[in-house]
């Protein structure tokens, strides 16, 4: 097939696929017309097969054909006009492992498959391949997690509440009112659509605030998944079965990480690329696996606008792809991988990354940079960090006898999100870059900032804060976010953290405080790479919600979700030589 000549196209819809327990998922196949076998492309979705022939939702079907390869898109068991009953996660994995032996098997097929997609359509893929189907060769996840529940479900053991708003709602619950009307009727179904309407427009009174949070508009009868994720607020033995980081062992197919800077699973597809380099179970794994990390939010195609911010042409891929081409490197890395194309591939860096402030693509030859270097900076103040105001600071020597600084975190108040790693439903929860200097007008927020730097300073890696802290309650958050202040006062989010104090020593079980003890917190801030200009300041800003992005802590110490009580906490943050709060940062020297 040459390229860019005109094909015939056959469409079959709705094609019955019976899983290994006679579960039929309903299947719609794209390829070109005639008798000849070709490579597949398989997408497996929860979000409606009827949808997967537009670019909407990572490569476009028909430009795949067009390429030589057949396209294949079903919908996962329980989702619209499949069978069964919607599990999210665990029956992605002998599904997928089913679907693509599948797809290997059909009389129009080479016997190469390969999987691509978007979220959970990327964890579709990383869950069928540590089942490790023979007829899958490659895969393409977007955007998506190594774990269920760190950066999906929960982060640093606060509930990742927005996500749960915008994407249960919209994406799953409407999904699973949808069907059941429709294959059974649902007598109060007028009822309960304007409710979903209602919480997913944010209409009515301040509906994300509700409290406790198991009063969300979801039927538990329904849509049960929502509230066993709740039921299980540490890592237990119910995640770690669901959990792709525990088995990069098991993967035997190379993968090309798309992420973004600010998407909301930017941690977990960094931690699926450098664990399947170091662990996958075959060399085609290890050293064909490719990380591609641009200034994205959580779309797709990923586009050059993030927020407020768009880094130009050469960023994203928008409607006239120019120098970043999502498709394109999608089909090329499916070229290698499933048809044998040797084109110099295996040649070029494995990873790519868009170093933000500078606004460049860079090739790397490993994450983390090797020639980074990790620099402290030492959180210091005379005790009056409080807002862009205050005089905190972060400095290279370590601090003597410094005055704490004090603040009031109030969950009646929390600190409201102003974008970020965000997702899903961006007209009420936009991601992305936003001018932080709103927030940074606030009492509860500590500000901790360089001089105005005298030269260019790259930061590229992964990023942490060990903090100091005491809190007046029995539990409580710290918070963390790494910004970029320009000489005009503008102030850019770059990435941002949280941790719960009952999980300051692993989410695997919950571990009590004492109210007023001065404890060591690590807030695990993920990764960015940014140019801090000459004449611009580094900057951290530290409080204790980030709402509704996170649940906000109710400082009572009782069960995720058990009540509506709130209590204020008076918290504390050291920066002494007992108690040297500090910012982690790798700087790579230029």
């Amino acid at each position: 097939m040459i390229a860019g000549e005109p094909i015939s196209i056959t469409v079959e819809k709705d094609v019955p696929v019976a899983m290994r327990d006679g579960t039929t998922l309903m299947t719609d196949v794209y390829r070109p017309a005639g008798d000849d076998r070709y490579p597949v492309l398989l997408q497996r979705t929860p979000y409606n097969k009827e949808l997967g022939g537009l670019a909407l939702v990572q490569t476009d079907a028909f430009r795949a054909v067009r390429r030589g390869y057949a396209v294949v898109i079903q919908d996962c068991r329980g989702r619209y006009r499949s069978d069964g009953d919607f599990t999210p996660f665990l029956q992605e994995i002998n599904d997928g492992y089913d679907a693509v032996e599948w797809c290997g098997a059909q009389p129009w097929s080479d016997g190469s498959v390969g999987m691509y997609g978007t979220s959970y359509v990327g964890a579709t893929q990383w869950l069928a391949a540590i089942a490790a189907p023979p007829s899958l060769r490659a895969i393409v996840p977007a955007f998506t997690a190594s774990d269920y529940y760190e950066g999906w479900t929960y982060q640093g053991g606060a509930f990742q509440w927005g996500f749960m708003w915008n994407w249960v709602l919209p994406f799953l619950t409407t999904a699973d009112l949808l069907r059941r009307h429709a294959r059974e009727g649902v007598a109060d179904f007028e009822e309960w659509k304007d409710r979903l309407i209602a919480a997913i427009d944010g209409t009515g009174e301040d509906q994300v605030t509700v409290l406790p949070l198991t009063d969300i508009p979801v039927n538990p009868e329904w849509s049960p998944y929502f509230f066993e994720w709740m039921a299980h607020p540490s890592r237990d033995s119910f995640w770690q079965e669901r959990s792709i980081e525990e088995r990069h062992d098991q993967v035997h197919v190379p993968a090309l990480n798309i992420a973004g800077w600010y998407d909301i699973f930017l941690d977990g597809s960094i931690r699926n690329f450098t664990g399947v380099q170091e662990l996958g179970a075959t060399d085609e794994a290890r050293n064909g696996s490719r990380l591609l990390l641009g200034p994205w939010t959580h779309t797709t195609p990923p586009l050059a606008k993030s927020g407020t911010l768009d880094f130009g042409a050469k960023a994203g891929q928008s409607l006239m792809p120019l120098s970043m081409d999502i498709d394109g490197a999608t089909l090329r890395f499916f070229d290698r991988w499933l048809k044998g194309i040797d084109d110099g591939y295996d040649e070029e860096p494995p990873v790519q990354v868009f170093v933000m402030g500078e606004d460049v693509w860079r090739g790397e030859q490993e994450w983390p940079l090797a020639r980074a270097v990790e620099i402290d900076f030492f959180l210091s103040s005379g005790g009056d960090a409080n807002s862009s105001s205050g005089d905190g600071a972060l400095v290279s020597e370590a601090p003597g006898d410094e005055r704490p600084d004090v603040f009031l975190y109030d969950p009646f108040h929390p600190v409201p999100t102003a974008g970020g790693q965000l997702c899903c439903y961006p007209p009420t929860f936009d991601p992305g870059v936003y001018d932080q200097r709103a927030v940074e007008t606030r009492p509860d927020v500590l500000v901790y900032a360089t001089r105005p730097l005298a030269q260019d300073t790259e930061v590229t890696g992964h990023v942490r804060l060990h903090l100091w802290a005491a809190t007046s309650a029995l539990d409580t958050d710290f918070t963390a976010k790494l910004v970029d202040v320009y000489p005009d006062g503008y102030v850019r989010n770059l990435t941002d953290g949280i941790i719960r104090a009952r999980y300051r020593q692993g989410t695997d079980r919950p571990r009590p405080i004492t109210p007023n003890e001065p404890l060591e917190y690590e807030i695990d801030l993920w990764a960015t790479s940014n140019l801090f200009r000459a004449g611009h300041r580094i900057a951290l800003e530290v409080s204790s919600s980030n709402f509704p992005r996170f649940d906000r802590n109710l400082n009572t110490g009782h069960e995720l979700g058990a009540d509506a009580e709130m209590r204020p906490a008076v918290q504390t943050v050291f920066h002494d030589g007992e108690r040297p709060s500090r910012l982690v940062l790798p700087v790579v020297p230029r």
